[in-house]
């Protein structure tokens, strides 16, 4: 049996292991989170790849570190560019690790809430006439918000496009259109994109309509909703604009993006059959109803003018 003295040194012995084996434990703490900053965690699996660029597109998702803790909303890094460096799955999804040259990383990522440059997006969207079957030569405004409805589920009916004309805000409510949508009679400009959202939010498929117009906005952003799975209204020209005209008082839907091409869905038109040289003969806008328009073709008439949604 051990004296008092010789079970104080005992004491003293294995304090002491211990304090070296929590001094221990925090040093490979310390260098492990500091790791993190550079590359994931291994517990994830985590598969080293060649690095390519991603933008995150979506903003309702969580960015971690480490084993998916420090979650943070990828709604800070909305229409940011990142370079992925490794891949991990969990719990059958795949996230991406993402990081920014020369800068601590910022997480993971679920793969759902980015894209690549140039990847492509068709979005299935209703074609809608502002001629048929409710006949308003000044309505695209309108016909264009019943094409962002139609896409959420919408069904468009004679009806719904009757109450949309029929409603349209109007100067001088600010913002509205000047002029009547189906005579034309006193018309000036077609209705701003801020009361255009406003009023598309009063339909139960459009609560989700929001204004994006910003004097930076670029068709690369335009190209991130299309990604998303979001179609943009936005303001251009038309077929029916006369030289020296520079002003953008028309409405078009863009639905998708292919190799650097936008599919756009112009309703000043028919028949979603319609092709070029179909509606008002000035052929630098008379693509037809639905059209692939080149980027630096919709360059030329785009005025960071759009609505999309949520």
């Amino acid at each position: 049996m051990m004296n008092k003295k010789q079970v104080l040194k005992k004491i003293i012995t294995i304090s002491v292991a211990l304090l070296l084996y929590v001094s221990a434990a925090n040093d490979s703490l310390i260098s492990k989170v500091s790791a993190d900053s550079v590359a994931p965690t291994t517990e994830l699996a985590s598969k080293k790849v060649k690095p390519f660029n991603v933008a995150v597109i979506k903003k309702n998702y969580g960015v971690y570190q480490g084993l998916f803790e420090n979650k943070k909303s990828s709604a800070k890094y909305f229409h940011q560019n990142f370079v992925v460096s490794h891949v991990s799955t969990h719990n059958g999804k795949k996230y991406y690790w993402i990081s920014k040259k020369n800068q601590p990383a910022i997480g993971y990522i679920n793969q759902n809430a980015v894209a690549k440059p140039n990847q492509s997006k068709l979005i299935k969207v209703p074609y809608v006439s502002q001629y048929v079957p409710v006949k308003t030569p000044w309505g695209c405004a309108g016909a264009s918000m019943a094409m962002l409805l139609g896409s959420q589920g919408q069904e468009i009916t004679t009806s719904l496009l009757q109450k949309i004309q029929d409603n349209l805000p109007m100067q001088p409510t600010k913002g509205g259109q000047k002029g009547n949508v189906y005579t034309g009679v006193g018309f000036g400009y077609v209705i701003q994109p801020g009361a255009l959202s406003k009023y598309a939010r009063t339909f139960d498929k459009g609560k989700n309509v929001i204004n994006i117009s910003k004097k930076n906005l670029t068709l690369n952003d335009i190209k991130m909703y299309l990604q998303a799975g979001k179609p943009v209204l936005f303001y251009g020209f038309s077929s029916y604009q006369k030289p020296g005209d520079y002003v953008r008082n028309h409405c078009k839907v863009i639905t998708g993006y292919r190799h650097g091409d936008f599919r756009v869905y112009d309703p000043l038109y028919y028949s979603r059959n319609d092709g070029a040289g179909s509606g008002g003969k000035n052929m630098a806008y008379d693509h037809g109803a639905i059209a692939w328009v080149p980027k630096a073709t919709l360059q030329n008439e785009f005025c960071h003018k759009a609505i999309t949604l949520k």
